[in-house]
C-alpha cells in the first residue's frame, strides 16, 4: 500500500534509486519508547523507505506499524519483532507491480537508539563490559589512544562477526543449564551469567531478534549528538559549582549569589543559549540537592544540541576569571576546544549529502574529540566519547558508499518528531482504545487525505547549520562563535590562548605536552 501511495503520488522530490521502469524501496525499521507519560510504557515501531531523501526526517514519511502499552524491552516487542522476520522474507522474495511499473523491498537500515539496537540484537545492555554492539570494545581498553576500528588485521577494534555471536549463545544457554542447577540467590546467578559472557569478548546473550539483519545497522547520529551535548554540559555544570564554593546555607537558586560561576552560567543558559527546560531541570535539581546529591537527570533533544552549538562559548566565558589559576584556566581552555570538536563532530555526521573530503574532515575532528576526551577528562572515555571517535568516521564512509550520503539518511529525527505527534493524539484516547484511534488517524492523515488531493502540512527536514553562519560572514566573530577582542586579532581570547596551542598539540600528537598539568 506503501508503495503504491508513494509511486502514484506527485512530489516535488523524485525517488532515489528508481528508473523509469524499475526499482527497490529501501526499508527502515525502527522502534523506540514513546513519551506518552511518566508513569506509562508505551512501544511503538515506524518504517519509512530511504528512497525519500531528505523527508526520512519528516514525521510525515514515517509510518507506524506497531504500538503498545508495554515497555520496549518486554515480550510482546521481541515476540512482534521475531514475527517480522518471515514477512520480510517474503516480502524481499516477490516482485510487485503497479501500472506496468516493477518494483521490490529490500531492508537496508535499522535506525534506533543503542538501547533499542542491543535489545535487537540479544545483547547486554551498554553497561556491560563490552559496552558497544557495533565493535569488540570493552571498558578495559577504550581508552587506547592508538586503537583503531575497521575490519583489517591491523584494526585493535572490529565489528562482531554473526558466526560468533551464535557460538557464544550455544555456550551461554550450555552455561544457564549448569547455574540453573545450583543453590544460589538470582542476583548471584545472573552475575555469573554477565561474568560468564564477559570472558567470552563478548556481551552476547541471545540470539538477534532478526538474525543476520542485525549486521545491517549503523550509528544512529541524533541520539548520539545529544548524548554528547549532555555530557559536555554535566563537565561545565561541575566545574562551575567547584569553583563558586558556595556555602552550606546556601539552599536554594534564589539563594545563590548573583556574581558566582553556578549563577552566571544559569544566566547565560537562560539568555544566550536559550534552553529554557534545561534552565528549570537545573534549578530543581539544585533546590533538591544543593548541587552535592545525584548528578542532574535531564536528556537533551536535538533543539537543545543546536542551541549549544550556535552559543556553548557563552558558558565557557561564565567558567573564565582573571584569578584562575593555572589548573582552572587550563580546565576552562580544554572544556571550550571539546565543544569546539564536538560541535564540528555533529556538523559533519548529521549532513545529508557529504564528500569525501568532508569524511577526512570528520574523521580528523571525531580523532581530536576523542584523544581530548582520553587525556585531559577526568571523566575518561564513556561509549558515547568512544562511539563518536571511532564508530561514526567508519560508519560514515560506509554509508557513503552504500547511498553516496551521508549519515543523516539514518537518523531518528523523523520518528523521535513522530513520537511527538502521537503523545498529543493520545492525549485524546482512552487507554483501552489508544493504539486503534492512533492507527485510524495515522491512515487517514497521512495516506488517505493525501490520496483525496488534501496536501499534507509543510515538512520541517531543511538545511540545520549546526555551526552559526555569524562565524562565516562577521569577521569580528571568531570561529568559536565568540567575539574577537579586537578586529584585526585572527582568534578569539580563548582559542588564541598560547595554552589552547599546546592542548591543540597535544591532541594531534596523543600524549600531552610538559608543559600543561597532566
Amino acid at each position: 500500500m506503501l508503495a503504491k501511495f508513494y509511486l502514484s503520488k506527485k512530489t516535488e522530490e523524485s525517488l532515489k534509486g528508481f528508473a523509469e521502469s524499475t526499482g527497490t524501496f529501501q526499508i527502515a525499521l525502527g522502534g523506540d519508547g514513546c513519551p506518552f507519560g511518566k508513569n506509562e510504557s508505551a512501544c511503538s515501531f515506524l518504517v519509512s523507505f530511504m528512497n525519500v531523501g531528505r523527508r526520512v526526517a519528516s514525521s510525515y514519511d514515517n509510518f507506524l506499524i506497531f504500538g503498545a502499552n508495554c515497555d520496549e524491552s518486554s515480550p510482546v516487542v521481541k515476540k512482534y519483532v521475531r514475527s517480522l522476520l518471515p514477512q520480510l522474507s517474503e516480502l524481499e522474495r516477490t516482485e510487485y507491480e503497479f501500472e506496468d511499473f516493477k518494483y521490490r523491498f529490500k531492508l537496508e537500515e535499522l535506525p534506533n537508539d543503542m538501547k533499542m539496537l542491543a535489545m535487537l540484537a540479544g545483547e547486554l545492555t551498554n553497561s556491560a563490559k563490552y559496552f558497544s554492539s557495533f565493535g569488540n570494545v570493552s571498558t578495559a581498553d577504550c581508552t587506547d589512544l592508538t586503537g583503531t576500528f575497521g575490519t583489517e588485521n591491523f584494526n585493535k577494534w572490529k565489528p562482531w562477526d554473526y558466526k560468533e555471536r551464535v557460538r557464544v549463545v550455544n555456550r551461554v544457554e550450555a552455561f544457564k543449564k549448569k547455574v540453573a542447577l545450583e543453590k544460589n540467590s538470582v542476583k548471584t546467578k545472573r552475575a555469573k551469567i554477565t561474568d560468564f559472557i564477559a570472558k567470552q569478548k563478548s556481551r552476547q546473550e541471545f540470539l538477534p531478534l532478526l538474525g543476520n539483519l542485525i549486521d545491517k545497522a549503523h550509528v544512529e547520529p541524533l541520539h548520539l549528538k545529544n548524548n554528547a551535548w549532555q555530557f559536555f554540559f554535566k563537565a561545565v555544570l561541575e566545574e562551575a559549582l567547584r569553583k563558586s564554593k558556595l556555602p552550606p546555607d546556601c539552599k536554594k537558586m534564589s539563594e545563590v549569589p548573583f556574581d558566582s560561576c553556578f549563577a552566571q552560567v544559569i544566566t547565560a543558559l537562560q539568555t544566550q543559549v536559550k534552553t529554557r527546560r534545561l534552565v528549570n531541570k537545573t534549578k530543581q535539581w539544585f533546590n533538591e540537592t544543593q548541587g552535592t546529591g545525584p548528578v542532574l537527570q535531564y536528556r537533551f533533544t536535538g533543539k537543545d544540541s543546536r542551541s549549544f552549538c550556535h552559543n556553548f562559548m557563552t558558558l565557557i566565558k561564565c567558567l573564565s576569571h582573571e584569578s584562575d589559576s593555572k589548573k582552572e584556566h587550563q580546565t576552562v581552555l580544554v572544556l571550550a576546544y571539546l565543544g569546539l570538536r564536538l560541535r564540528d563532530c555533529v556538523s559533519l555526521c548529521n549532513r545529508f549529502d557529504i564528500t569525501l573530503d568532508q569524511i577526512a574532515q570528520l574523521s580528523n575532528a571525531c580523532r581530536e574529540y576523542f584523544n581530548l576526551n582520553a587525556l585531559f577528562m577526568y571523566t575518561s572515555v564513556n561509549p558515547t566519547v568512544w562511539t563518536m571517535g571511532h564508530i561514526v568516521p567508519a560508519h560514515c564512509r560506509q554509508v557513503f558508499e552504500k547511498y553516496g550520503q551521508g549519515l543523516g539518511v539514518v537518523t531518528m529525527e523523523g520518528r523521535e518528531a513522530k513520537h511527538i505527534f502521537l503523545k498529543k493524539l493520545s492525549e485524546n484516547t482512552t487507554y483501552q482504545n489508544r493504539w486503534a484511534e492512533i492507527f485510524r488517524h495515522e491512515f487517514i492523515m497521512l495516506i488517505w487525505l493525501p490520496q483525496q488531493g488534501f496536501q499534507q502540512p509543510g515538512t520541517k527536514c531543511k538545511n540545520e547549520a549546526y555551526i552559526p553562519s555569524r562565524v562565516f560572514s562577521d569577521p569580528l566573530y571568531c570561529y568559536c562563535g565568540l567575539l574577537k577582542t579586537s578586529p584585526d586579532d585572527d582568534k578569539c581570547m580563548f582559542c588564541g590562548d598560547p595554552v589552547m596551542t599546546l592542548i591543540d598539540k597535544s591532541v594531534k600528537e596523543g600524549k600531552v605536552y610538559p608543559q600543561l598539568i597532566n
